[in-house]
């Protein structure tokens, strides 16, 4: 694949994803996260990533396997001692989260959150394991000039001063503007959303109701406390979930199944997430099996008009709305 073809492939594929979210944003929340959690960790290409925003919502789930974290009565009491402490968390809770997330399958994105607002940054790869010379011929992934540089943004949008969501995509310098945002999940109780934590971390603006529930529902364990730069963090192992994919979707990878696994590291005394690992492997059909994974690192900054600022989505001057 030359320049010019590549580019005309991502094209298509990147206007495919903008144009399902109008759709997306239209769906009950869960269904909304699937695709948009879904389509960051099980692609290979950008016209994966743009089968799966149409589609992923029609996966359906077979396999759950309980993650225990210990006896019965071990788990209740740890269940218990986070319970007591996060229920004290709450005002710590005012702050901006930004993240930071490094995987196999795709470039670096980050993450900023706050309250209703939402930032999503996706980078084009750095580099590209597949740059060769075929026939005297170069032939890449990624064209040189994309790597490195921003591909997609989505989330939210101040509009006449209120919140809209919209997404951007550099390589056309267009953007796109739909409803009102759509609210994080109150848990990762749903296939759905477990789905959704194989990836990049969703950002909650109340994680010690999120992880109260999410160990209420029995979707996560406390397996541990690990020490993370100089901080104790609580471990909270997400149940792992396979789940049958939808066919057109199953067909462009050569697989029929997907498994997904998630640990959270939250600081002992927050009860903020300071680490995610979520990982996405795919098997059961031609292709061999085949692992996406991501480490999302957290911050936490001080609710400042300038970090506040960052967990909104920026039209660049001169982009072209198409939606």
């Amino acid at each position: 694949m030359n320049d010019d073809e590549l580019l005309a492939a991502v094209r298509g594929s990147l206007g495919a994803a903008r144009d399902s979210m109008a759709a997306v944003h239209m769906k009950p929340p869960v269904e909304e996260l699937m695709a948009r959690g879904h389509g960051r960790r099980m692609r290979r290409a950008m016209a994966i990533r743009a089968a799966v925003a149409c589609t992923a919502a029609a996966v359906s789930a077979t396999v759950v396997i309980a993650v225990t974290g210990g006896s019965g009565a071990d788990q209740a009491r740890a269940i218990a001692y986070v319970t007591s402490h996060v229920e004290h968390a709450l005002a710590s809770e005012d702050l901006v989260f930004a993240g930071r997330s490094e995987g196999n399958a795709w470039g670096l994105t980050r993450t900023w959150d706050y309250g209703a607002r939402h930032r999503f940054l996706e980078f084009w790869p750095a580099a590209d394991y597949r740059d060769r010379i075929v026939d005297g011929r170069r032939l890449w992934d990624f064209p040189p000039r994309f790597r490195g540089q921003p591909a997609l943004a989505q989330g939210t949008a101040l509009v006449g001063g209120k919140l809209r969501a919209a997404s951007v995509t550099y390589y056309d310098r267009t953007y796109s503007l739909y409803g009102p945002p759509v609210p994080p999940p109150a848990s990762a109780c749903s296939t759905n959303v477990e789905l959704a934590m194989g990836g990049p971390l969703m950002p909650s603006p109340h994680w010690s109701a999120f992880l109260n529930a999410t160990l209420a529902c029995g979707a996560a364990a406390v397996t541990g406390h690990v020490r993370i730069d100089g901080i104790e963090t609580t471990k909270i192992t997400g149940r792992p979930v396979t789940v049958k994919l939808a066919p057109a979707y199953g067909r462009g990878i050569g697989a029929k199944f997907a498994k997904v696994t998630w640990t959270m590291y939250v600081n002992s005394a927050t009860f903020l997430p300071v680490r995610v690992y979520g990982a996405t492997q795919t098997f059961g059909g031609p292709a061999a099996p085949w692992l996406s994974s991501s480490v999302t690192d957290v911050r936490w900054l001080p609710p400042t008009p300038a970090n506040i600022a960052k967990a909104l989505v920026t039209i660049p001057r001169g982009f072209r709305q198409v939606g």
